[in-house]
């Protein structure tokens, strides 16, 4: 990798070792990286135009490189089933609502570059109504938005009158969750007496960030 590295270097006309390590640095930590992220602008020129030496350096750590010119965006995914990272419970569920509501968008033809917005209050209204679970305590809300926005599926936007965030749903959200999202939710659909038998385990499954 280290001779592959100096290969590149050689032919990529300016671009300094630092700065390739940089980009790497990034996508693991972001897992994601849009074009139009200020942040990540410069580490997704970087790995788009390199794109082979990238592919096969993540490809021996066992993450596969994963590239959507429609929506300029680029990230790793797990090509190993130890790879995946566990949600808990509540993240997890929350996870499949915000793709549900991300394809809703779709639907209506409710997107902005290829980003669906809503209300946080509409996120926690929807989790209660379709998994009749209790909402999140707003502490614990805005740790579970951070989690997930650290995984480059959401971005945080301004306030609203109740203090909770506007949400916008990026489309990376499709890409860790099940491609049959209304099947997976109505199977963790659990009664208001029932809220102790759910599998903790099966629901951290089905995220695969």
């Amino acid at each position: 990798m280290l001779r592959d590295l100096r290969h590149v270097v050689e032919r990529s006309g300016g671009v300094e070792p630092d700065e390739f390590r940089a980009a790497a640095s990034a996508l693991l930590q972001r897992q994601f990286l849009m074009l139009e992220r200020p942040r990540d602008r410069d580490a997704y020129r970087i790995v788009t135009n390199h794109y082979d030496y990238y592919a096969n350096l993540f490809d021996a750590l066992g993450w596969s490189l994963y590239r959507d010119d429609t929506f300029s965006l680029i990230g790793l995914l797990p090509s190993e089933a130890e790879s995946f990272a566990r949600l808990r419970m509540v993240e997890g569920l929350m996870l499949l609502c915000l793709r549900l509501l991300y394809e809703e968008g779709m639907e209506n033809f409710e997107v902005t570059d290829g980003c669906v917005f809503t209300q946080s209050e509409t996120l926690l209204s929807r989790y209660e109504t379709l998994l009749h679970r209790k909402r999140p305590q707003l502490t614990e809300f805005r740790d579970l938005l951070r989690t997930l926005k650290r995984y480059s599926l959401i971005e945080l936007g301004d306030e609203s009158e109740d203090g909770l965030p506007m949400i916008r749903i990026l489309p990376t959200v499709r890409l860790v969750t099940g491609s049959k999202i209304q099947e997976r939710i109505q199977s963790f659909i659990v009664s208001k007496g029932d809220d102790e038998d759910v599998d903790e385990q099966e629901a951290s499954d089905e995220a695969e960030s």
